[in-house]
Order: structure tokens, then sequence, then C-alpha cells
């Protein structure tokens, strides 16, 4: 019995859908022990990456795209205080909303640290293909 290439295309294409919904290239370039090649990143853990690298690029940083970006290591040479923690929220919650389709439900919680000068940042959102709720923390602090 043969079975016709379309319908062999659709459980095949349906298989690799249910596999991995996204992938990211991990920059800390860990090897597979096995495959000796770089591991990816998949699903969650991609979105979660695609978050955290979105937040920490500056605008006209990536070739070509001179509209993704934020302003958000700019504000980290703002006063440490809770006016300066609001506008990085609204520029974080913008972003997101801008150039990350794949979430939504973003909470925002930023702590500032006046005496170091820093922020610690707390993302939670739901992945919108996979139902779940996932986090991001970053340590944002200026350099000099």
């Amino acid at each position: 019995m043969s079975i016709a290439s379309s319908d062999y295309n659709k459980k095949r294409s349906s298989t690799a859908a249910r596999k991995n919904l996204y992938s990211d290239l991990d920059l800390r370039m860990s090897i597979h022990p096995v495959k000796k090649d770089v591991i990816p990143l998949n699903d969650i853990q991609a979105v979660r990456n695609s978050v955290k690298n979105l937040i920490l690029t500056n605008f006209g940083e990536r070739p070509f795209q001179s509209k993704l970006g934020s302003n958000v290591t700019a504000l980290l040479f703002e006063p440490a205080d809770q006016f300066t923690a609001i506008q990085m929220k609204k520029e974080i919650d913008r972003l997101l909303k801008d150039h990350e389709p794949r979430v939504n439900a973003v909470k925002i919680k930023i702590l500032d640290d006046v005496d170091a000068n820093a922020y610690r940042v707390s993302i939670k959102f739901n992945v919108i293909t996979q139902n779940t709720t996932t986090e991001v923390e970053l340590g944002l602090q200026r350099l000099r």
C-alpha cells in the first residue's frame, strides 16, 4: 500500500512542527558532547533569549533594523530612582509589544539599587503557543 506524497508531507510537517516551534542560537556557544556542534535553544528558552537580547539592544545596533532596540542602557546613566525605573518599565513594555509577537500578558518588575546605581529587572510573560508562564531576570548596571 502506498501513501500519497501530500499525505506523507502533512504527517511529516505536523510532527516536525510539534517538535520545536522556535529555535535560536545560544550565544554561550555550548558544544554538544556527542554531536560536537553548537547546542541550539528551543521553544521557551529561545523566546526567553530573544526577550533578553531585545532589552539589551540599543537603537541602530543591528544593521538594517534601525528601529529595533530600546533606551534601557541609556537610562542606566540617569539617577537610580523610581522615575527612571518607571521610564525603564515603559520602555521594556513598548519594546516587547512592538517587536516580540510571541509573548503576551507581560508583567515587569524593576527594583532599583541606589547604592550600586543598578537595577534588577524581572519580566514575567506567557508564550502564546505554549500557554505557559515564564520569567526572565536581568541585572542591569552601567559600566564605565
